[in-house]
């Protein structure tokens, strides 16, 4: 597609996005950043129009036949706050690589609500609902095709609302949070508009939305259809934070909007946070100091235990494991990055089939955010996280273990590609690395990382490969937010591990499922700005 100056505008970026027409939305974005818009604008102008399309009246949608079917969370936030995050680690022209796969995207993630119900077009209507193919497809003249552009707007299902100034900042944060728990959205939403507008409360304000989304966590989500939420509240959250922070809090209210009001959403689960909320104060006098009190890190022989635990013990197992650390004094933060180094065994050993990386895909997302949260605020509920990370990568494991491995899904041994990668010079190795990535040869890219990361000590090209690899897939927030976790906790990681991260992530890149394989996107991209 080639646009004509004349529909260069925001004006028609914005038309084309609530239409649901996704490739002209990206084509001007594109040409309005050439033009020389600034990128902050474009990210803005971009939220501000999504924002009243991306709520959903719940996350669970009852169906005729008496079953709850899931209602995806909105995802355009967090392709946004993960292609700006990638950008730093991408070279020249290459940076804007990851921002044109949000704004490909955002069209396609509008009202998902309607999507489900075949009423308005874009990615879960196609790829998921296959609305094309419902013979129940209501008789529109002319036939419509559920890929956009739409035959008609997208829905508002919640309505903005004024601010509530009114309280000390303490009392209204406290409201705030258990409104979300109750699912007071409208209540809540106000409290937090009204508490964003001071600069002096901002701090405290992500604090406690940051805990607010890590403890709506389900304890399981083994036989729960669409009872579950796997961590989306507390990512969404993490995006908002980052946004405003981008953006600038002042200017931010779209942000707010896209995801406030969905954190008192149905579902709402809290039998974890109950759970630490009763066990710890038993086990620990001092527990709301045990962030400042502990300080050991964990030895290897400990580190090796919780791995073993986390991947193949019962929940009771590994909330024992937790406390015991605890209870030896070693940091949050070390316990932390042992659970981290816990899902990447699994994934490195056990993960084959692509679909099983899905899921736990969100459980090592959600870790990242606890482990933000543990490094970058101070709150007395912060040791109850531990168990909320360690629970969650050890259910998704256990969930993996009910399905009986495929023979047809293993993955031929790296091995037999050692003898050919021993010949590459380095820079050879991450192209082979970004090819194979790109065509999802998983023994080839696993056999082109391990080279590498045992022939040299230099990361910052190798970070680079993997993100333009992940760059060049369209149609999945997912895979640009799994990169983003991957170089932060791989960054803070303080084991002598810390490079399975980045074997994890080489594995997921080219093993996981993806929405699409189609590269329109990349090459939009290309002859915007790589020719």
């Amino acid at each position: 597609m080639t646009i004509t100056p004349a529909s260069v505008s925001l004006e028609a970026m914005r038309e084309h996005i609530v239409t649901a027409n996704y490739p002209a939305a990206a084509d001007t974005f594109c040409a309005l950043l050439t033009d020389g818009t600034p990128l902050a604008t474009l990210v803005r102008a971009t939220i501000d129009t999504t924002a009243p399309f991306v709520q959903a009246p719940a996350h669970m949608m009852p169906k005729a036949d008496g079953t709850m079917r899931g209602v995806n969370y909105d995802h355009t936030v967090l392709g946004w706050r993960a292609s700006l995050k990638m950008m730093p680690a991408l070279p020249g022209a290459a940076a804007l690589l990851p921002v044109v796969q949000a704004i490909w995207y955002v069209p396609q993630g509008l009202d998902v609500w309607s999507q489900v119900q075949c009423d308005f077009p874009g990615h879960y209507a196609r790829d998921q609902e296959r609305c094309d193919d419902r013979d129940h497809q209501p008789p529109y003249d002319p036939p419509v095709k559920f890929d956009g552009p739409a035959w008609s707007t997208p829905r508002v299902h919640f309505a903005d609302v004024p601010p509530i100034t009114a309280g000390s900042t303490p009392a209204r944060l406290e409201e705030m949070r258990l409104a979300i728990m109750a699912g007071e959205r409208e209540t809540s939403y106000r409290l937090f508009l009204g508490l964003a507008a001071e600069p002096e409360s901002r701090t405290a304000l992500k604090d406690t939305i940051l805990l607010a989304g890590i403890t709506d966590l389900q304890n399981t989500i083994i036989q729960r259809g669409g009872y579950q939420n796997i961590g989306h509240k507390a990512l969404r959250v993490r995006a908002m934070v980052d946004l405003a922070d981008d953006l600038g809090w002042e200017s931010s209210h779209g942000v707010f909007y896209t995801v406030v009001p969905d954190l008192g959403c149905n579902p709402r689960f809290f039998d974890t946070w109950y759970f630490t909320a009763t066990m710890m104060p038993q086990e620990f006098r001092n527990w709301a100091e045990l962030k400042h009190v502990n300080q050991a890190p964990l030895t290897e022989f400990e580190l090796d235990e919780t791995v073993s635990v986390i991947n193949w013990g019962k929940p009771e197992q590994v909330s024992a494991q937790i406390t015991k650390l605890l209870r030896r004094g070693c940091a949050l933060l070390s316990i932390a990055d042992a659970i981290v180094i816990a899902f990447m065994h699994n994934e490195l050993t056990v993960m084959a089939h692509p679909v099983s990386f899905f899921t736990p895909g969100h459980a090592f997302d959600y870790c990242n955010v606890v482990n933000h949260w543990l490094r970058t605020y101070d709150n007395p509920h912060q040791a109850k996280a531990l168990y909320f990370e360690a629970l969650f990568v050890n259910d998704v494991i256990r969930a993996n273990k009910l399905f009986p491995r495929d023979p047809a899904a293993e993955i031929e041994p790296p091995a037999v590609h050692h003898a050919a990668m021993a010949e590459k010079s380095t820079a050879d190795l991450l192209l082979a690395l970004d090819d194979a990535c790109t065509v999802q040869d998983c023994s080839r890219a696993l056999a082109a990382v391990e080279a590498y990361l045992s022939r040299t000590d230099e990361r910052a090209n190798l970070i680079a490969t993997l993100c333009y690899a992940a760059g060049k897939v369209q149609n999945d927030p997912h895979v640009e937010r799994l990169c983003v976790s991957s170089i932060e906790e791989y960054q803070h990681n303080q084991t002598a591990r810390k490079d399975d991260i980045l074997r994890g992530w080489t594995k997921y890149l080219s093993r996981a499922i993806r929405r699409s394989t189609a590269l329109d996107c990349f090459q939009l991209y290309q002859r915007h700005f790589a020719g």
